[in-house]
């Protein structure tokens, strides 16, 4: 199987949850993106910077309740169990 970032950026990180999913950061924009294995489509995407400034998106990691990135000057948590997703 093969999935493409739609906006051809570089890949920073990803890390799958040992099951169907994998998450992937990318080089341009605080950008994440969820990935179901048994599927070629983009699941979710969040951007996490807010700034005109470009960050990549250096380290990740996830679980069935939350996502943590790290950008260049900022680490943002994101709470899956709340109706809208939360990002601080």
């Amino acid at each position: 199987m093969e999935w493409e970032e739609p906006h051809d950026s570089a890949l920073y990180c990803l890390q799958t949850d040992g099951n169907h999913m994998i998450a992937s950061g990318s080089s341009y924009y605080g950008g994440v993106r969820l990935w179901d294995k048994r599927q070629a489509a983009c699941l979710q995407f969040f951007q996490l910077s807010s700034r005109p400034v470009s960050s990549p998106v250096y380290c990740l990691r996830f679980s069935s309740s939350h996502l943590h990135a790290a950008l260049a000057s900022s680490l943002h948590s994101l709470d899956f169990r709340q109706n809208n997703v939360y990002i601080r």
